[in-house]
């Protein structure tokens, strides 16, 4: 308790002219100060990675997910070889701040802050990305409020970013303004700016090539996601929720095959006659308690009775980057779903694109890492198979 008491006393100590105020995407105003140098952050990613582009990802000095910092392994079966192991999968941002492995976490899981870990660490601000899988709990308003007020009663200001999940309906543009939120609280708007510029432009760009298909040439897109814990609940996988469905139809301009309202767990697990009964164009396989690549669904023999579907027989599978905790919340790297969706349903819109090649442009505009890191990123995000498919 005195601990707290003395850390109060820090933060309510100052002159006006050391602080300034920031409003957060729940329409606080935040008393904030002027030279930050500890953050404490409790997101799976999008926070960390535009502190990493901003140049302030050295002050992070505790986290709110391991997702960030472990390396992960991915490993399933074939019927005709060995098994299949993927290895050094990582977040991009656990990537490129290797540091972020040692950092301690202020919460063991998403079910609550550990508030002596975090008062420990003795941060200048906290940045919380609600509705994210570190702070699924802030999609209650009454677990967001007791948080930020548990907080903030401690003397540490609190500002808070809305992912997508907080909205009913998806809109990138909400990820936009967490990111100008990020960059006003580091005084560095231009900087932001930029980067939501850039990103944008990538979105697009996209919707401008896939505009104007009339409905009957729109190829049908299943995302599928071939979560194990979906196979042991009788399944062939779920179907992924709102913002995946928003990125096929308002984004690629495809047909959605088949959508759930939101996602979680195993929301909208779905049976292996009804995805031969959808027989979509394409199957999109996401992140889902795991990675999966077209190779699973291809040859690993609890899918032998999917393998009559045309997207499978025509090799027309594909897998989005490998995500670790994503909770359909989106992180920076967003585009590349997009941009792997929009060439997978429309090839002749994107044949001067090899999005093996697009997606090392992407990480260097957006990280600024030279082609060697790149390369590394791509690696991490398990989207070496672009490359030996020429995708």
């Amino acid at each position: 308790m005195l601990a707290v008491a003395c850390l109060c006393l820090i933060f309510g100590a100052g002159s006006a002219d050391e602080y300034r105020t920031v409003t957060d995407m729940q329409g606080r105003d935040v008393q904030i100060p002027t030279d930050i140098e500890r953050v404490v952050t409790i997101d799976d990613g999008l926070i960390e990675g535009v502190m990493t582009i901003l140049g302030e990802s050295d002050k992070i000095v505790g986290l709110g997910s391991s997702c960030i910092q472990k390396s992960y392994e991915y490993t399933f079966p074939s019927v005709s070889s060995d098994n299949y192991t993927y290895s050094d999968g990582m977040n991009p941002v656990g990537y490129l701040n290797p540091g972020f492995a040692d950092l301690p976490l202020v919460q063991e899981s998403s079910t609550g802050i550990n508030y002596e870990t975090l008062v420990s660490l003795e941060p200048d601000v906290v940045i919380i990305r609600s509705g994210s899988c570190a702070a699924s709990w802030g999609l209650s308003e009454e677990k967001l409020s007791k948080n930020i007020d548990t907080i903030e009663t401690l003397g540490i200001p609190t500002v808070i970013v809305n992912a997508p999940p907080c909205y009913d309906d998806p809109d990138l543009s909400t990820i936009s303004e967490e990111i100008m939120v990020i960059g006003q609280v580091f005084g560095k708007e231009d900087e932001a700016e930029e980067l939501v510029t850039y990103i944008e432009s990538c979105v697009t760009m996209i919707m401008e090539r896939t505009a104007d298909i009339p409905d009957d040439e729109k190829p049908t897109v299943l995302a599928l996601g071939l979560s194990p814990s979906s196979r042991g609940a009788g399944g062939a996988g779920n179907v992924r929720g709102a913002i995946v469905a928003y990125y096929i139809e308002e984004i690629a301009n495809a047909a959605n095959a088949y959508t759930v309202t939101r996602y979680t767990s195993d929301t909208g697990v779905i049976s292996a006659e009804h995805v031969l009964a959808l027989d979509p164009d394409i199957i999109i396989l996401p992140t889902s308690s795991g990675y999966h690549p077209p190779s699973e669904l291809y040859s690993a023999p609890y899918y032998e009775n999917l393998w009559e579907l045309n997207a499978v027989k025509n090799r027309k599978v594909y897998a989005l980057p490998w995500t670790p905790c994503n909770c359909d919340a989106s992180r920076l790297e967003y585009p590349i779903d997009l941009m792997i969706i929009a060439k997978a349903a429309y090839p002749e819109q994107f044949s001067d694109i090899k999005v093996h090649e697009w997606v090392l442009e992407f990480y260097q505009n957006v990280y600024g890492v030279d082609e060697e890191t790149a390369i590394g990123l791509r690696s991490a995000q398990w989207l070496d198979w672009m490359v030996e498919e020429d995708f």
